[in-house]
């Protein structure tokens, strides 16, 4: 019988662990692990840097939650074994009135960034409705007006709205597949820089151009990381900056990040908006603050969460309804809005990420939980923080406040959009 040190001696670690490749970094495990926590080192990446001021975070009372009873997989255990038994969770922090509740690393060190992947794209959202809030964009502008090249293409027509609540219409479902290299969005990462090249050397702006339309503007949620990446050729247009500077200034600088963040680029120096940050858990807190924290964000209150306070967005359809309830039950987010996948009628918003990254935020209670994460199979088992996030959010432990003036404001946003709510139930 082998005794320890001999049982560890007999696992080759070889077998534990392959390198990173452009074929096997978003595959899970292991070596999605090492892609997440050291992704500069495969991707190339420019400096999103934080401001001169640098927010403390405080410790504030956890007794309450750590011992919170939370049901995952039909078990009930309390929050803290639940954090410490997920095996798919790198780390994950809860901020109650910007005071850090929990926080844990079962699988990276505070130190250390880790890779968003479409948590980015409530970065590239947030960015946006800064220009909102300043005049600089309208959101009920057809995205030609800003993008001029895109007025003979299938996207003319479409507003900005429509494409910041992944109702575009546009043919380039996420869901047709990120590792088969003939799908439109296998072909939008290979020009951005992300996947593995096969030749063809098609430019971004090309690649956009050439898309086509799936269905009209408006009438269905779905998730297209196109979208996002447009949402990123506005922002550069209307600031004349890259996006990356672009975030900096009107973002990142204004948070008291710890940290410099990172985002992917590509050889042509366009940033992966919809999926390329990379930041320590801790500023991502920092960063889910600005949607909760109406008096030192008011251009993201009086905008983007104003509207979806006042019910914006666009309606789920029933038969995503019904697909949520694996995760929610009853507890529905009956819709999606400003790149949010997930926002429920009481104002707590969702936005996840490839392979189990997470942010939630909830003005209400004045509540951020956000996540790093691992899963397995190309995504196809991930950390069940979500479900857990909501459950903590809904379980009386943090109470709610009474809203911000600026939460209570009707923007002139929300009319249309409780129009397009209308559109996306008629539509089933």
């Amino acid at each position: 019988m082998l005794g320890p040190l001999s049982a560890l001696a007999a696992t080759d670690p070889h077998s534990e662990f392959n390198s990173v490749t452009p074929t096997n970094f978003d595959s899970g495990g292991a070596v999605s692990l090492q892609f997440h926590l050291h992704a500069e080192s495969y991707l190339h990446t420019t400096t999103i840097a934080r401001g001169e001021e640098h927010r403390e975070l405080e410790q504030t009372s956890a007794a309450g939650l750590e011992a919170l009873p939370v049901l995952v997989d039909g078990d009930e255990l309390t929050f803290a074994d639940y954090v410490a038994g997920d095996e798919l969770l790198d780390s994950v922090i809860v901020l109650h009135g910007g005071k850090v509740a929990v926080e844990a690393y079962p699988k990276m060190a505070p130190e250390e960034r880790h890779f968003g992947w479409s948590v980015t794209k409530v970065l590239t959202s947030a960015a946006l409705a800064t220009l909102v809030a300043e005049g600089k964009v309208e959101m009920e502008d057809s995205i030609e007006r800003y993008l001029p090249e895109l007025e003979s293409t299938a996207w003319a027509g479409t507003s900005i709205y429509d494409i910041a609540n992944m109702a575009s219409g546009m043919d380039c479902r996420d869901s047709d597949g990120y590792q088969d290299n003939s799908t439109c969005v296998y072909r939008m990462e290979e020009a951005l820089g992300i996947t593995a090249p096969t030749g063809r050397d098609e430019s971004f702006t090309a690649l956009v151009k050439g898309m086509g339309r799936l269905r009209p503007a408006g009438e269905r949620n779905e998730y297209v990381s196109a979208n996002t990446n447009v949402l990123m050729l506005v922002i550069e247009r209307v600031t004349g900056q890259s996006y990356a500077d672009a975030v900096e200034e009107r973002i990142w600088s204004r948070i008291g990040a710890e940290s410099d963040a990172l985002m992917a680029v590509s050889d042509e120096g366009y940033a992966y908006a919809s999926g390329g940050l990379m930041a320590r858990l801790r500023d991502l807190a920092r960063f889910g603050l600005v949607f909760t924290d109406s008096e030192d964000f008011p251009d993201i209150a009086n905008t983007m969460m104003a509207d979806l306070k006042a019910g914006g967005g666009i309606a789920r359809s029933k038969e995503q309804l019904e697909w949520l309830k694996r995760d929610h039950g009853d507890d529905l987010p009956r819709r999606a809005g400003w790149q949010w996948d997930q926002v429920w009628d009481d104002g707590g918003a969702f936005k996840g990420g490839y392979l189990g990254q997470g942010l939630y935020v909830d003005p209400a209670r004045d509540l951020v939980i956000a996540w790093y994460g691992t899963g397995l199979d190309f995504s196809a088992q991930q950390t069940d923080m979500l479900s857990v996030a909501r459950q903590v959010a809904v379980s009386g432990v943090f109470a709610s406040r009474a809203d911000p003036e600026s939460l209570k404001a009707l923007t002139k946003l929300s009319g249309h959009h409780h129009q397009h709510s209308g559109l996306a139930l008629a539509g089933e």
